[in-house]
């Protein structure tokens, strides 16, 4: 089957489709189906083809090699998210109640992480995971540019020696060169509407004559979205562009961090 005659039949790009063909990225189960329904209604040899056999083979497979451990302890519905993170050569994010987990610094990871746990999953694993994400970002080459809503500066997690402790790590990634922060504060003159977090990946394609990847990632509590339609992607950027608009430069954001900082240091006022 051509790469042109596999996208229709799952409903993606030719570029999302030839990283699949080339395994840079995995494929989810409901496109999975979808392939093998289409390759069994036109591909007649004669051998009877089940769906559901090679479908459980496809879940199967996401537990073994490099899922494995305590990288086990990503979500399914993550796995591609991670992918995508270490791929990508440009990652857009924003964040309006917490930190994005790969700047989180180990205490602010385990005070979320204990505050809701999960029966399945260990809290040391999930941290370990998390680390490892941030050791992608921190040594990688793509660029990074994370929008925080003033929500997640302020919304504390583990205490206030754990949130200066956080803010000190922003200010110091926000140093780095493909690292850009940028600061939503309360008062923005010209707020963007975005009342959900997303996260905008934009993957080199493994063949040149198609075009890049492009994908926004949505998560929910229990599942994840991954977005590659031009409209979705359309919308987003025009989203992203409006958030870029309305948030603090990078210095001034980074001024932000360092007086978060000492705001968390100083103890708090005492009540009357």
């Amino acid at each position: 089957m051509e790469l042109e005659h596999a996208a229709p039949a799952i409903e993606r790009s030719s570029a999302v489709v030839s990283r699949l063909e080339n395994g840079l990225t995995g494929l989810r189960p409901g496109d999975l189906r979808r392939l093998v329904e289409h390759y069994a209604r036109h591909i007649d040899d004669g051998e009877p083809v089940d769906v559901d056999a090679v479908v459980e083979l496809g879940r199967g497979s996401e537990s073994r090699g490099r899922w494995r451990g305590y990288r086990g302890s990503f979500d399914r519905f993550f796995r591609a998210a991670v992918d995508l993170e270490a791929d990508a050569s440009v990652i857009n994010v924003y964040q309006n109640e917490v930190i994005w987990g790969p700047l989180q610094t180990e205490s602010y990871m385990r005070a979320m992480f204990e505050n809701v746990r999960t029966a399945d999953q260990s809290t040391e694993a999930r941290i370990k995971a998390r680390l490892d994400r941030r050791r992608v970002i921190e040594g990688g080459t793509s660029e990074v540019n994370v929008v925080l809503s003033e929500s997640a500066i302020r919304r504390v997690h583990g205490g206030r020696h754990t949130m200066a402790d956080q803010m000190r790590l922003l200010a110091a990634l926000a140093e780095m060169p493909h690292i850009h922060l940028y600061v939503l504060p309360f008062d923005a003159t010209q707020p963007s509407v975005a009342a959900f977090p997303f996260a905008y990946f934009r993957v080199p394609p493994a063949d040149r004559n198609v075009p890049a990847v492009e994908i926004v990632y949505l998560e929910q509590f229990t599942n994840g979205d991954y977005l590659d339609g031009p409209a979705d992607i359309a919308v987003y950027s025009g989203l992203w562009s409006g958030l870029l608009g309305s948030a603090l430069d990078t210095a001034k954001s980074r001024d932000f961090l360092l007086r978060a900082v000492k705001q968390y240091e100083d103890p708090p006022p005492k009540e009357t």
